[in-house]
């Protein structure tokens, strides 16, 4: 008899596999989150260029909590997701000079550069999603934008980035039609020259010679936009850097 009642109080106090197998997954989850949250946050906080951010592998975070819930770690994966394809939509632009771009990335890093981020609750990580939402939906139309704009200049990011350059502040003209028309003509002209010896790019004093010629032909002279001296070498500046950048494979 004491023998029975001791196999069913050994019975009993008996974990079910499964309970135990989800309580050891949730724990091993929990370890791996750990240490993924510490690197990922000491490489965060050790960028001095904020660009970089956006390369970091910040989809990889998952927030760990004191307190293991299910609901918490799913809420943690909404969170990780949507901070994934956020940073995918700004890492995409080809445009990261944009004030718009740049207002953008500073607010994701608000969000998660200096913040602790293992103590993070379910409200913050709700507030954090709705704001990454916002990001994310504004990124979406910028992106759309820019390619609508990288189109009419025949997918040549270069000239979009010089015409939204030379739209922004002190405009050259209020119409955007008439900037275009005169930037194709110049990108026609340039492309031609360069075309013929593209080693030419490898030296810039040369470049910035040929190209300030044009500059004023085409944009001044031809199109009949308001460029003094100053400004035709600021536009001469934008424009060889793009160039040279280009054909160096360098990031704009």
């Amino acid at each position: 008899m004491i023998t029975a009642i001791k196999k069913k109080n050994k019975t009993m106090n008996i974990r079910s596999p499964k309970s135990l197998f989800q309580k050891l997954n949730i724990l091993s989850r929990e370890a791996n989150n750990h240490l993924a949250l510490i690197q990922t946050k000491e490489a965060i906080e050790s960028i001095n260029d904020t660009i970089n951010l956006l390369n970091i592998a910040l989809e990889d975070i998952v927030f760990a909590f004191i307190k293991i819930k299910e609901e918490e770690l799913v809420l943690a994966d909404q969170l990780k997701n949507t901070l994934q394809r956020t940073r995918e939509m700004l890492g995409g632009n080809f445009d990261q000079g944009d004030p718009i771009f740049i207002s953008l990335k500073d607010e994701l890093e608000r969000l998660f550069k200096k913040k602790n981020l293992s103590e993070v609750t379910r409200e913050q990580m709700e507030a954090n999603i709705k704001a990454l939402e916002a990001i994310y939906t504004q990124a979406k139309e910028l992106e759309r934008k820019n390619q609508l704009l990288r189109a009419k200049y025949d997918n040549d990011a270069k000239y979009a980035r010089l015409h939204k350059r030379l739209m922004e502040k002190h405009p050259l003209t209020p119409s955007e039609a008439k900037l275009f028309e005169a930037l194709q003509s110049l990108k026609q002209v340039a492309d031609a020259q360069i075309l013929q010896n593209a080693n030419t790019l490898e030296n810039e004093s040369y470049i910035e010679r040929m190209m300030i010629k044009l500059v004023i032909d085409q944009l001044k002279t031809k199109h009949q936009l308001n460029i003094d001296a100053d400004t035709a070498k600021k536009i001469n500046q934008l424009i060889v850097k793009e160039y040279i950048n280009e054909y160096y494979g360098r990031i704009a």
